[in-house]
Order: structure tokens, then sequence, then C-alpha cells
């Protein structure tokens, strides 16, 4: 094939021309991004003179398809390697020729997963594992390369901050969404199509997940990232899927494939996957005004339950007769629905529906929603329903598969020991040992940053940070606790750390870095004068870092936020987005106060506890208030009771307030309650949770059979021990407090619980740990309690994700109802535990016992 043999230039003769199908396309919107975005031009344009045709093209396409953050925050030269490395691929493999063009565009070519930093790395992937998969292709290759994935990188719970792929590679661990994001970049560097997929949020228990997908023989597949399995299509997690209301994956590229379209973020739209995992029912949503007309254009927000706050999993706009569809899981489902207009951001209405029993919700759209609803000033009922644990996918590893696979595992984990063991960020240590002089703030600005931060921050950053910062605590006197986490640091939200002080510096003359200092309001007003959103080019939760926002004149409305704070820091101006709220704020008087006057906290709440003492947020209560005609949760993670009340500053406004009692088998009762509050006004409200009758609270889960050892060293199945009536099993951590203290509600009640004594299963580590004093104190009181042993590797990891509980967290307690069905579990200490165990023991009859708060679980999730 004629053209340049520059980068990524090979000769190929005659062969099938690269991307014929879409050259047209791409050239077309290039063009288009190039005329809007000129400041491209120079940078690009002189990076495309060295590439071979096929890489310029590569290029094009990925200008195209970027979000215009990207194009700002980022040298040309940055995707440079996704797009050489994706023209050699192409050009070098003939099964990656063989790809449909629009799936190697957007899943082997593309260069974003998420919203992560853009950081090259698909050559350098490709250099580590290309021998370990040579001679494999399509499964086999894909299984091989999730095994080395599991070598080099496992699960760690971070911030909401995504890592980059090289930078989850260099430090060895990651949440769930950085390790699909290090996979999908992995697989995409051999040419294998991949993308990440996301249940926004569980319906069965807090939290959400992400794992990747891969094409492969002309259909999509599934596999857990870092987690792999000796098949796809199986993950820990394809139980917990069944039981979704939702599963999403995304694109960037503006033609979207074929497949059910369910929300836009910016310019990525999010496609419905649902059906892969879990049985799904199309739903319509009728929405009407009072006089039962249709309405048109309605933005309708499919929500769930989930850290007792509504989250939106799909939305969609309404039609010419006012519908929209949605396929969706067979649980409950809050449908908030606003139209653009009238008061506070729209004319609203709401609805829920159980899909299992319901395939239609009509909901009126009132201008006086708001009042209707505070006029009752009472709490409303709501059941939000969980889907059934009902698995699509049941295709099972053979036993010599699983233990081949268990080995592969265990060396991995050995290998990935060592290497989170000696790594560290020279990067940090490099800054902190420089300049002896200034050590201790050095020491203070990354004392400041977070434990993810540390990781990867860079050294010629936060050198500029400290430079320009420590001007300021020459000339200013603020104290150190205000000086360093609102003027030294240099993080705001979770914007790309980088450089921006002196280009804030350099772009203002003096007079007017005078004038901004003196009235920091100025500075929100000469942002908006100067920067401008364009969100339809746009990916929501990617920012444009502050110095190129400022530099370009574009930026989306966070991104406006972020440079707000960067510039107030910028000028010795304590400034944050409020932690609870998210509003721009500055100091004055040594008091954070509003950028936006209007925002300005003239309303006094007073939460009051009530019956339940121990509200914890996010947990079992939440409060949101109406902003743009949706509600936005407050965070109060940090806020403590005090003497059984809060009290809260707040905004003139609409709130709303959940309260929710999660149940063991996953459904949620809900208590809702809303109201307004109008400037200076003082309102004092108790909250209220939800109790449940114990039939209320049962699961019926089938659990894979497992082996136990007796003290005699014999194995014993499960299917075994639990196949007459009711059992508990209890996996014990001698001498940790939350072990100790279910044994303790046992001795406490030591003649209820001996009744139920030959039907209690201890499974301990090893014959030492009985030598702990509370457990052989225990065995002495019930001596018919059956002792087993386990290495708590296996059976532990696989019973607490099977039984939707927290396996990190021991003990591990479930009871069993006949032959491996679960109907109850819990992990880790809570309140009442014991009493739980042996109302469930008791014969229950109609279900009429009612259980304290204190007795539920807390459910967690992976």
């Amino acid at each position: 094939m004629p053209g340049k043999t520059g980068i990524g230039g090979i000769i190929m003769g005659e062969q099938t021309v690269f991307l014929a199908e879409n050259k047209p396309r791409i050239l077309e919107i290039y063009a288009k991004r190039k005329e809007k975005s000129s400041y491209i031009r120079k940078q690009l344009e002189k990076v495309l003179e060295n590439c071979s045709d096929n890489v310029a093209l590569a290029m094009k396409y990925l200008y195209g398809a970027m979000p215009l953050s990207d194009m700002i925050n980022y040298h040309a030269e940055a995707f440079l390697d996704f797009a050489v490395h994706g023209v050699r691929l192409w050009e070098e493999k003939e099964v990656v020729r063989a790809i449909p063009e629009d799936i190697f565009l957007n899943y082997v070519l593309f260069h974003r997963v998420n919203d992560e930093e853009v950081i090259p790395c698909r050559s350098f992937f490709y250099d580590k594992i290309k021998d370990r998969v040579k001679g494999l292709c399509g499964k086999e290759e894909i299984l091989e390369l999730n095994y080395w994935c599991a070598e080099e990188v496992t699960y760690h719970a971070g911030d909401e901050r995504t890592l980059p792929a090289m930078t989850v590679y260099n430090r060895g661990y990651g949440r769930c969404g950085e390790e699909s994001v290090f996979m999908v970049n992995v697989l995409r560097s051999a040419g294998i199509p991949a993308r990440q997929v996301y249940v926004p949020r569980w319906s069965h228990c807090d939290d959400n997940h992400a794992w990747v997908e891969v094409w492969c023989d002309g259909t999509w597949y599934f596999t857990g990232a870092c987690e792999p399995l000796p098949i796809l299509n199986q993950g820990w997690f394809t139980n917990a899927s069944s039981r979704a209301m939702m599963v999403h994956s995304r694109i960037f590229d503006a033609k979207v494939p074929e497949g059910e379209v369910i929300g836009k973020e910016g310019m990525v739209t999010m496609l419905n996957e649902l059906k892969r995992y879990a049985a799904a029912k199309e739903i319509t949503v009728c929405v009407q005004d009072s006089s039962c007309a249709p309405i048109k254009d309605a933005c309708v927000y499919f929500e769930v339950i989930n850290y007792s706050e509504y989250v939106p999993i799909a939305e969609g706009i309404t039609d010419e007769q006012g519908q929209h569809r949605l396929s969706t899981g067979l649980g409950s489902l809050h449908i908030f629905v606003k139209k653009e207009g009238g008061a506070d951001g729209g004319i609203l209405g709401e609805g829920w529906i159980d899909v299992r029993n319901e395939d239609t919700c009509t909901i009126v759209l009132r201008e006086d929603f708001l009042e209707m609803e505070e006029k009752a000033e009472e709490w409303a009922v709501r059941d939000m329903i969980a889907p059934v644990d009902r698995p699509v996918n049941k295709d099972m590893p053979a036993k010599e598969q699983t233990e081949k696979g268990n080995r592969r595992l265990k060396e991995a984990a050995d290998k990935l020991w060592y290497k989170r063991e000696n790594w560290e960020n020279t990067e940090r240590t490099n800054f902190l040992q420089r300049e002896k002089d200034t050590v201790k703030w050095r020491k203070a600005l990354v004392e400041v940053l977070s434990e993810k931060d540390q990781t990867d921050c860079r050294a010629e950053v936060l050198e500029e940070h400290l430079e320009y910062g420590l001007k300021l605590a020459e000339k200013d006197s603020l104290p150190k606790e205000i000086f360093v986490p609102y003027v030294l640091n240099p993080r705001v939200a979770h914007e790309v750390l980088t450089k921006y002080r002196k280009e804030i510096l350099d772009t203002f003359s003096c007079q007017e870095k005078e004038n901004l200092k003196k009235n920091p309001r100025e500075i929100w007003r000469a942002i908006t004068k100067r920067v401008k959103a364009r969100p339809e080019e746009e990916r929501d939760t990617i920012v444009t870092t502050p110095a190129a926002c400022l530099k370009f004149g574009v930026g989306s409305r966070l991104s406006q936020e972020v440079l707000f704070v960067a510039m107030a820091r910028t000028l010795g101006i304590p400034a944050r987005l409020n932690p609870n709220d998210f509003s721009m704020e500055f100091m004055k008087d040594g008091v954070f106060v509003p950028v936006i006057e209007a925002a300005e906290k003239t309303c006094r709440l007073t939460l009051t506890a009530g019956e339940v003492q121990n509200w914890k947020y996010f947990q079992n209560w939440s409060i949101a208030r109406l902003t743009g005609g949706v509600y936005t949760s407050l965070d109060l993670t940090n806020v403590t009771w005090e003497m059984g009340r809060i009290v809260l500053q707040l905004e003139e406004g609409n709130y709303r307030i959940l309260t929710s009692n999660r149940l063991p088998n996953g459904n949620v009762f809900v208590y809702e309650r809303k109201f307004g509050l109008k400037s200076k006004e003082e309102k004092s409200i108790e909250l209220k949770l939800r109790h449940a009758d114990l039939a209320d609270m049962l699961e019926n889960i089938d659990i894979p059979d497992f082996e136990l050892h007796t003290r005699e060293g014999e194995d014993v199945a499960a299917s075994v021990l639990t196949e007459d009536g009711k059992h508990i099993f209890m996996f014990l951590e001698e001498g940790r407090e939350p072990t100790e203290h279910i044994l303790n509600e046992m001795l406490e009640q030591k003649e209820e619980f001996a009744i139920y004594a030959d039907r209690i299963y201890f499974a301990v580590r090893t014959a030492e740990s009985l030598n702990d004093s509370l457990i052989s104190r225990v065995l002495e009181i019930f001596p018919a309690i059956r002792v087993l042993y386990d290495d708590f590797t296996h059976n532990v990891n696989m019973l607490g994700r099977r039984l939707y509980i927290d396996h990190e967290k021991l003990p591990m307690i479930f009871v069993t109802d006949g032959r491996l069905n679960g109907i109850y579990a819990a992990s880790g200490y809570n309140v009442g535990t014991g009493e739980m165990l042996l109302r469930i023991m008791q014969d229950f009859g109609s279900g009429s016992t009612v259980l304290d708060v204190g007795y539920l679980q807390e459910h967690p999730s992976r």
C-alpha cells in the first residue's frame, strides 16, 4: 500500500485499505473539530507531518472522537503511542484486520476507557505480554492475559479518582474501576477489542462494580478484571449481576452502534448491556399533564436506592406520545421526571414501579409538585425490591480447571505481594529529599494529599506549587492548618494534578491580580467571561486542568469551579469546594463564604435522632437538595451527631430526606420526606426508620458445595452438613474483637444457644486457634458445637460473595435451612447478631416478630 514510511509506516503492498469504510467520516469529524478548535492545529499538524498516512488517519480519528478536555489537557504526542500501536496491530496481525472497523476504532485503537488520566501505555504493555501469548489466540489468549494481569495488579479500595493504567500497573493495585481500566488497556495492546462495563449501582447492596467485556468470535464475553477464572462468562459477580437493574457500557464515538441507549454524559453515550447478565423486561413510562395530555421531551430518570439515596442508573427523553421505554431488571425503580421550565428548574413528577408485576408507569407532571409534597409534612413509605438471584450465565469450569486456576492464582498472589511490598513512588521520594531548608513544607504538602495522590504525584508539579506557595507564606500570616490545605494544596477535586500557578500569574497584570485578591468574587466573574462551556463535546467527569482551561478559554462548569479555587489559592486566598455540597467558597475573616452570594447558607435545620441511635450517613439516611430540577445529595459523612442531634446550615431551597433499612435479602424499606426552607428559616425534623418483620429479611440462596476438614483430618462436604434443617456456620478469627463480640453474645444467652448447640459449626484455621481463651470457654459451655477447619482462602471468598457479604470481614456467619440453602448471612460485627440467629432458629410462624435496626447487618460490596 503506498504511503509515507514515517512513524508507524509499514509498506504493505496490495492489502485492504486501512479504515476504508470509516475514512470519509473520520476526515469529516476531524475537519469539524479543527474548525471549532483552532488551537489544535499547530501542535497536531506538526506531529502529523512525521506520521505515515495510516497513523495520521488514526490520530485524526482520536481527535474527532475524544472529549474536548483531552484535546486541551494533553499535547498531541500523548496520543501518538495509541495511534502508532493501533496501526501496528492492524498492519501486522491478520486477526486484527478481520475485526469490524467500528469495533476496532472504539475498542482497540481508542485511547480512553473511562475518565482516567491519559498516559501512553499500549506499546509498553505489548512488549510485556507478547511472548506470554505467542501462539495463543481467541479465548485462550484472553484468559492468559487475565492471569498476567492478576500477577501485576490486585484489588484495593480507593477514592473516586480513576488512576491511569500505567499507574495501576506500577503500584500493583487499584479499585475495580482501575483494575478494569488497566486490563482493557492490556487487552487492547494485544489487539483484542475490550471495554469496561459497569453496574452503576447495585440494587441488592450498596456500592457498584466494574469489570471487562471482550469481543471474541463475533460476540461479547465478560470476565473479572485481574480476577481470572478458567473460562469466560464467569466471575465472582456472576450471581450478583443477575440481580442488577442495569449494566452499561460507554462509547465516545458519535456513531453509536446498535443497542439500547440509556443516557448521555456530555458527548459519551451509555448503552444497556443488562440482558447479557440478568432476566430483563421492557417497561414504559408515560408522562402527561393534569389533563392527561402527553408531554414530549421530558427528562426521565430511572433510580435505585443505594447508600440510602436515589441514584440514576439510566435516563431518557419522552417521545411524541410522552413515552420512554427501558429494559431493566425484575425489581423496583423510583422514576423522577422533569420538564424544563417552571420554578426550581422544571415541572416535576415522580412514580414507582415494581417491574416484577408491572410494565407501565404513568407520571403526571405538576407545577405545584413541590408545594403539594411539602404540605404533607409527613414521612412517605416506599418499598424498593431487589431482583432475586437468577443467573443467566451458568457455565462452570471443570474440577481440574478450577484446581489448576487456583494454583495459578496463588502463584500470581505471591508474585504480586513482592511487587507491592517493594514499590514506592520515586517522584514523591525525590521531592521530599530535595532542599533540606524546605523539608517541613515539603512534608506538609505531601501529607495534605490523599493516599492515591501520593502514589502518582510528580515531583515537578509539586515543586511548582511549593515554589509559588512559599512566596505567599513569606507575605501572609495564615495559620498552617489553613495555609497548607487551602492555599498550598494543589488538589481541588478529581482533576489531574498539574502545574498551574505560573500560568495563572502570567495571565493577569499586577493591577488585575490586586483587584482579584481584594474581591475574590471578581475571580469568578473573570472566569465566566474568559471561559466558555461546550458540554456537548465533553465527558461530564473529566476536568480540564486549570492552566489549560484559562489558556484556551474552554472548560465545563466543574472545570471552571476548579479553576476558581486554583486561581484563588495562587493569589494567596484560602479557597475550596465545600465538602458537603461542592459549592465554591473562599475564606473571609476566618470563615469560608460562598462565591455566589445567592448560595449563602442562611437556613438552619436541626435533625434529631429519635429512637434510633446509630444513624450513619450514606448507610441509613441521606439528604438531597433540588438543584436545576434534580435532587443532588449533600455529603455529610464527616458531620457528627452530638447529644442525639445535628444542626445544619443550609441554603434556601427544596430538600428531601431518605432513611433506609437495607434488609439481608437486599430489599430496602424506605421513609421519605420532602420539605422547603425559606431564607433565614429554622426547622426541626426527627428522623424516622422503618422496621422489618423477620419474614421480610430472609433469603433463599443456593450455595455451591464446599469442603471443610474435621479434627480427625477427614474431608466433609457442606451438602452433608446442611441436609437436615437449620444450621449456623461461624468462620471465626480468634483474638479479634468482632469475633469476640458474637462469642460473648452467645455466653450472655447461653440457655437459648444451648438448645441449638448441636446445629452450630465453628470453622477455624488451625487447631492452635482453639487455644484462644474465649473460643475454648465457649466450646466448654457448648460441647455439642462441632469444630471444623479451613484455610479461609477459597471458601471464605466464595461464600462471602455468594451470600452478598464482605468476605474480608470476619467473623463470617450464615444460616442454612436445608441442603445448601442460605437464608441469612452477616460479616464483621453487628449489634444484635446473636439475637438475630436465635430468632431465625426458632419457628417464627407467620413472621410477625419485629426486629430493630440494630439487628440488621451492614451490607458491604466489592
